[in-house]
């Protein structure tokens, strides 16, 4: 059935339509700190629940208690940090003397206020440790551990107010935890898997979706693409989202899959990272989660099934799906994985995302045993790739 949420009680930290027109009135006498675009997507999260229990973004108490021992303070699993970097002096003047008890508006690029957060502690931290401790690693090749390395040296902490949703991602609407929830239950759905990607599908993906649909105790898939920030050679959000789209209106039942994005930074943090997505969906109304090879993974960081294991050490509530590795298998005519397939190598065809890209980037068709021509044609459009 749905799960109550993580902590057992879905966070609203959203101003009300009279909040905000009082407060408006208020924002030109307050400091400003424009916010890196990461901690924009935390905020919001925060403001609709889908980070529940939190409320804010943590203190160094909370801090350390999660990157020690992968726990907040009251006991509770959470693996990832949520903390927010003090912008530096030449982007925000005067903001670094902000102390506890302070209010500060976190505004975007353009300086509109995402949320009002009221200080309740402003401290240091170390950041190669923390980026260590969180991601296993120190090393700046790795894309969170360069962003943490280019953070300032202190955070704030604190409860926050969410003035307003960030601009939709990928041309379609977000829907928060309690209005996926709600659409859950409109579906009749009471036990439902959450399938967390960030690119369009391929043949591997549609495998374990479709492994995952067999099982008599779920009732729909939830598709949650990650669409936050985007990097050179990232599928546009819409990509990622009419490739899905397009997936799921030729090959599956229309009334138990739908596609829905989720505006988050991605975090590569391999098994710390994929503990954390599933309780985020377990706060979206997720009974089950699917865990890959690798999930969350990047270059050679982290132990391929080190995902899998981690939910052997911590309990969220949330049922694991663990799927190995999987592939065409020229002899069985269909993808497969170690455990049913005895042919060897050669008669195995990896899929990558890799080889996607490479192959439509040349023209070439790839054979429907690693894409459908429904997915490939999506994937073809002008300016599918962003290039700068």
């Amino acid at each position: 059935m749905i799960p109550p949420p993580h902590g057992g009680r879905l966070v609203d930290r959203r101003a009300s339509a009279a909040e905000r027109a009082r407060r408006e009135a208020e924002l030109k006498d307050l400091p400003k700190a424009p916010v890196f675009v990461d901690q924009l997507y935390d905020a919001e999260k925060i403001g609709i629940g889908a980070y529940s229990p939190l409320e804010g973004f943590m203190g160094a108490e909370e801090l350390e208690s999660v990157l020690e021992h992968g726990r907040l303070p009251s006991g509770l699993p959470w693996s990832m940090p949520i903390h927010l970097p003090v912008p530096e002096a030449k982007a925000a003047p005067g903001v670094q003397e902000l102390r506890a008890g302070d209010e500060v508006a976190l505004v975007d690029g353009d300086g509109r206020p995402v949320a009002l957060l009221r200080i309740e502690e402003s401290f240091r931290f170390d950041r190669p440790a923390m980026a260590r401790r969180a991601y296993g690693t120190e090393d700046p090749a790795h894309p969170n551990v360069a962003d943490i390395l280019a953070q300032g040296e202190r955070a704030w902490g604190g409860r926050l107010e969410l003035l307003r949703r960030l601009d939709t991602v990928g041309n379609r609407p977000e829907p928060g935890p309690a209005e996926l929830r709600e659409e859950f239950g409109r579906l009749g759905w009471r036990t439902v898997a959450a399938y967390q990607c960030r690119n369009p599908p391929h043949t591997a993906h549609e495998y374990l979706q479709r492994l995952t649909l067999e099982r008599e105790e779920i009732d729909g898939l939830l598709v949650h693409p990650v669409v936050g920030r985007l990097k050179r050679g990232d599928y546009r959000p819409d990509v990622i989202l009419d490739a899905y789209d397009a997936l799921v209106a030729a090959y599956y039942p229309a009334t138990r899959v739908i596609v829905r994005p989720l505006g988050i930074t991605m975090r590569y943090g391999g098994p710390r990272a994929a503990l954390f997505l599933a309780i985020v969906r377990k706060n979206y109304g997720c009974a089950a989660y699917i865990v890959g090879r690798d999930q969350a993974g990047v270059g050679r960081y982290y132990d391929p099934y080190a995902c899998h294991r981690i939910f052997d050490t911590f309990d969220i509530g949330v049922v694991p799906l663990r799927y190995e590795e999987s592939f065409f298998c020229r002899k069985c005519g269909w993808m497969a994985s170690e455990k049913v397939c005895p042919h060897g190598a050669a008669e195995r065809v990896q899929t990558s995302q890799t080889r996607v890209r490479e192959s439509l980037a040349k023209g070439e068709r790839l054979p429907s045993e690693i894409l459908r021509p429904e997915v490939a044609e999506v994937l073809r459009r002008p300016g599918a790739v962003l290039t700068s």
